[in-house]
């Protein structure tokens, strides 16, 4: 064990010619000339003065030869100092967006979008988001004197987590439990499946996109804005020109839209107060408008419902593969407004898959056909001299020339199922529980007609056995059904 003499006044050596002295945190070791009959250190035996500092307690670190200091003392043994350990941290796999209107210079406004301010964060679910990485207890150092310098271990902490993030059974990881947006509550991580916009979508806000169940803005979505969420939209306010919203459940907006070049699609239902002059509205479910709807071009795979208000009709094109239920068909200056029901699209998409993957399996069997027809006759011909790859060839051919007519089979009778449905759908019909003005273009069944004259409280349907669409007097059952 070391003198303490070491720490103090220090210990002399080579005969009184040096003092060797340690440092109080003992990692450094050095050797000073005496005052009196100091001697020079290129004069001391290496291995001696090894020997000598080792039997005055320094033993680790002893360098090969000291080295010269400022002072004019030399350095003769370093320890190792101590690591102390790393607090236990979290580790973030996927971090909150920061909205911000980026400043671009050198750049003409013409190729920034603006609109684009990456304000919410989206992550599916299942996603590992953050995760606690251990504390470390830290490295312990050696002194001069062959001791071991003690450390402090790291502090630990407890990963903590907001609503919408589970925790693993040990609590070092946190996935999402729901698809939605990551932030930040209250200091907390959490994934929301809810986002609220409290005022317009206009340049402060930026488009948006959101992976969860529900989006609601209090305002109205500004021209050239996008809006897309993967679950429910509600827009307090309205849509105005330009601007698109995109949405997989069902969109309420509880305002007018007006402006041709707006997008609006929803793979549910669709609820407006009134729309005007839209260019496009795709639907998967029902429409249904409060007052009015005015030279919109839409596309609805069920009903058309317009009832509130003055539950007007007039003007634009309208497929529907439901029925379509209006106060007022057209207007006075007898605006053409064209309607096709019992059209579904998604079924006239299907159609045309249909269609096409039948062609091609009906010309691949042809082709398979020809190909086997020539080659048993060129069999036929040449009897034992049929070159081997040929028979090769027409092995193959016999095997997938019943696959090709299995699968044109296949597709006729799908083709046979999916026209009846369609056929089924002529039974849609428009019902107008007030005025039909003269100029609506109507089709259903495959059958178009203009109607030029003026009726009230009517259905137009098709009649099957006629092949003809036809207006009928409204009946009380059906009125009051309405009602």
């Amino acid at each position: 064990m070391a003198s303490e003499g070491l720490f103090k006044d220090g210990v002399a050596v080579c005969g009184g010619k040096f003092t060797l002295k340690v440092s109080r945190d003992r990692l450094e070791a050095v050797v000073e000339p005496s005052g009196s009959g100091g001697g020079s250190i290129k004069d001391v035996d290496p291995e001696a003065f090894r020997a000598e500092l080792r039997a005055a307690g320094v033993v680790f670190g002893l360098l090969d030869r000291p080295q010269a200091r400022n002072d004019g003392s030399y350095c003769v043994a370093q320890g190792t100092p101590g690591i102390n350990g790393e607090n236990a941290r979290v580790k973030a796999y996927v971090k909150p967006g920061v909205a911000h209107l980026e400043q671009v210079k050198d750049v003409s406004r013409d190729k920034v979008d603006f609109h684009e301010l990456h304000s919410i964060v989206n992550v599916p679910k299942d996603k590992l988001l953050i995760e606690k990485v251990p504390l470390t207890e830290g490295t312990p150092g050696r002194a001069v004197t062959g001791e071991e310098l003690g450390v402090k271990p790291g502090k630990d902490i407890t990963l903590k987590a907001g609503p919408g993030i589970t925790l693993s059974d040990d609590g070092s990881k946190g996935v999402a439990a729901v698809e939605g947006k990551f932030v930040l509550v209250d200091g907390k991580p959490a994934v929301m499946v809810e986002h609220t916009v409290n005022g317009d979508v206009d340049y402060t806000v930026g488009n948006i996109v959101f992976a969860g169940q529900r989006l609601t803005i209090s305002g109205t979505v500004q021209p050239g804005f996008k809006v897309k969420c993967k679950g429910d939209i509600s827009i307090g306010q309205g849509i105005q020109y330009s601007a698109e919203v995109i949405a997989g459940g069902n969109v309420e907006i509880k305002g007018g839209v007006i402006g041709r070049e707006i997008v609006i699609k929803s793979w549910a239902n669709v609820k407006a107060v009134f729309l005007e002059n839209v260019g496009r509205v795709e639907v998967k479910g029902d429409l249904t408008v409060t007052e009015s709807m005015v030279q919109v071009h839409a596309m609805v795979g069920g009903n058309i419902r317009i009832l509130g208000g003055s539950g007007v009709l007039a003007g634009g094109h309208y497929v529907a593969g439901g029925s379509v239920f209006v106060k007022e068909l057209g207007s006075t200056d007898e605006v053409e407004t064209e309607i096709s029901v019992g059209v579904n699209p998604l079924l006239e998409e299907k159609k045309e898959k249909l269609y096409a993957e039948k062609g091609l399996w009906s010309d691949r069997m042809g082709e398979l056909i020809r190909n086997t027809t020539g080659l048993k006759a060129l069999q036929k011909e040449k009897g034992k001299d049929f070159p081997p790859e040929q028979a090769e060839l027409l092995k193959k051919y016999n095997t997938m020339l019943p696959q090709a007519a299995e699968r044109v089979s296949q597709l006729s009778e799908a083709e046979e199922a999916l026209l009846a449905e369609i056929e089924q759908a002529a039974n849609e019909s428009i019902y107008v529980y007030g005025t039909l003005h003269p100029g609506a273009k109507i089709t259903i069944g495959g059958v178009t007609r203009v109607l030029n004259t003026q009726e009230q409280g009517v259905v137009i349907h098709f009649d099957k056995e006629g092949r003809q669409i036809r207006c009928r007097s409204m009946s009380p059952t059906e009125r009051q059904a309405v009602a």
